[in-house]
């Protein structure tokens, strides 16, 4: 098979710088350190945990890792959703979608656990609806007596490129103002 091949060796080179071990041992005698310690086990690789630190470069993707998870658990722990508010014990949530070419809104409030009332309470809610353009294209009110359990107030608006609902909810006096993206 291999019959036609010239094997040659290079004439300018001497004969001893070609050498080759054919036992294990010289093998591994002559090999690098890393290499010895490889094969004779003293070599441990790292495991679990360990991996992502004991490496300097490890380290700073972990640390840079732990950062950005943190930094990300930070801002949605203080930034709060738009579209829920608390007011006067009420907790408030506004939910806005377009479907057939009507934009259909929906407040509901029910009473928060923590709260201690038990009155009745008048709910006033003033809706603005945002256009593409980001100005206010028609503007409702509407109003519900807060009686206990869960309260809704759903309006139906025609669908002229609305994007967003803004709502401003007033319960006892105390006002919030509420913002919702349309769901289409």
């Amino acid at each position: 098979m291999f019959e036609d091949v010239k094997e040659g060796l290079d004439p300018e080179k001497k004969d001893s710088e070609y050498h080759f071990f054919y036992n294990r041992e010289e093998r591994l005698k002559n090999a690098p350190q890393n290499v010895q310690d490889y094969y004779n086990g003293k070599m441990k690789p790292l495991r679990g945990f360990a991996v992502f630190y004991k490496n300097k470069a490890n380290l700073y993707i972990l640390l840079a890792l732990v950062f950005f998870v943190a930094a990300t658990w930070i801002y949605t722990g203080f930034n709060r959703f738009r579209n829920y508010a608390k007011v006067a014990e009420l907790d408030c949530n506004l939910s806005a979608f377009s479907y057939a070419d009507e934009i259909y809104v929906s407040a509901s409030f029910r009473r928060n656990v923590k709260s201690k009332k038990t009155d009745w309470q008048d709910v006033k809610i003033h809706f603005m609806l945002v256009n593409a353009d980001l100005q206010v294209s028609e503007e409702a009110d509407d109003f519900v007596t807060y009686k206990g359990g869960e309260a809704v107030i759903r309006a139906k608006f025609p669908d002229y490129d609305i994007i967003r609902i803004d709502a401003v909810v007033s319960v006892d006096g105390e006002e919030k103002e509420l913002s919702a993206a349309v769901k289409r």
